[in-house]
């Protein structure tokens, strides 16, 4: 069977017999019927019925002219995409996140790459702090998002551009603040106060404390979603990117220390590629729209 025969199968079922496949084809008429001819003998299954004036499908031969265009479908995919890769788009583009970035803002450059390269497999990883620049490191991403310091120096060969900052606004539950405003508290009102922290765990990590009071009883997590979840429940204060608690600050649910002991802490942030690997079209592009911000939100 070849992709030949299905192609003369579906003419003469689209154009309504041999004599219009073939113009149709740029075929002789003799090879569309030989063809057709060949594809039954090898199947072994009558296709076509040529008592009449047009030749009809039987039944069986109504389902393979089904199974036909599925395949010659897949075909056609299959030389797209090997296309697609030919003209040097990669075949998949990596991505690795800080937890403190907006996804949004990236999820709006995916849809823009999914629209224009549709054959490149998007992977998105989100971690903590500098860990993108390690998973970057080990050749894991193409590339990362950073935010947490600047621990370009520790990396060999990495160019970087600068983003915007995010700030980390001090947070308290709603229901926790008691008798005083949460926007008179000081140090000393929080002293012996819990404070959720979120921990660096990556190699390199940035030694810098974002905020951290020494006089605060530290618990600590992973990932500031469960920092956001504690504080909530009433359990502790702490600081969380103001794009993860903008609802919650409107509603009343968490409330922001604004006092001049507190205010938010600037976290400078990164997005950066090593110079020894090979960048592609799609990844040219995702750094673009990152770096231009030319982007909407999904």
């Amino acid at each position: 069977m070849t992709l030949d025969q299905l192609r003369a199968l579906i003419g003469v079922v689209d154009h309504g017999g041999f004599r219009a496949a073939s113009e149709a084809l740029h075929k002789s008429q003799s090879a569309v019927s030989i063809a057709i001819k060949n594809l039954e003998d090898e199947l072994k299954v009558a296709i076509f019925e040529r008592d009449g004036y047009r030749p009809t499908l039987t039944d069986h031969g109504k389902i393979l002219v089904q199974k036909a265009r599925t395949v010659l479908s897949q075909a056609r995919d299959m030389s797209d995409l090997a296309q697609h890769y030919a003209q040097g788009v990669e075949a998949e583009l990596r991505i690795v996140v800080s937890e403190v970035f907006d996804i949004q803002q990236v999820l709006g450059a995916f849809r823009i790459i999914r629209d224009k390269y549709p054959a490149t497999r998007l992977t998105l990883f989100v971690e903590n702090f500098t860990a993108p620049l390690e998973i970057l490191e080990d050749k894991e991403a193409d590339i990362a998002m950073v935010a947490g310091g600047e621990m370009f120096d520790k990396i060999e060969m990495t160019r970087y551009e600068k983003l915007c900052p995010v700030s980390l606004i001090p947070v308290v539950s709603g229901c926790s603040v008691g008798q005083k405003d949460a926007s008179e508290l000081t140090r000393e009102d929080m002293d012996g106060a819990t404070q959720v922290v979120v921990t660096d765990r990556s190699r390199n990590r940035d030694e810098r404390k974002y905020g951290v009071l020494e006089t605060s009883v530290p618990w600590r997590v992973n990932d500031f979603l469960t920092k956001k979840q504690i504080i909530m429940s009433g359990l502790g204060w702490g600081r969380v990117p103001l794009h993860m608690i903008s609802d919650e600050l409107a509603s009343g649910d968490l409330v922001a220390l604004t006092s001049s002991d507190f205010g938010p802490v600037e976290i400078e942030t990164y997005i950066s590629r090593t110079t020894n690997h090979p960048f592609g079209p799609v990844a040219e592009s995702f750094w673009n729209l990152i770096v231009q911000q030319d982007i909407t939100p999904v």
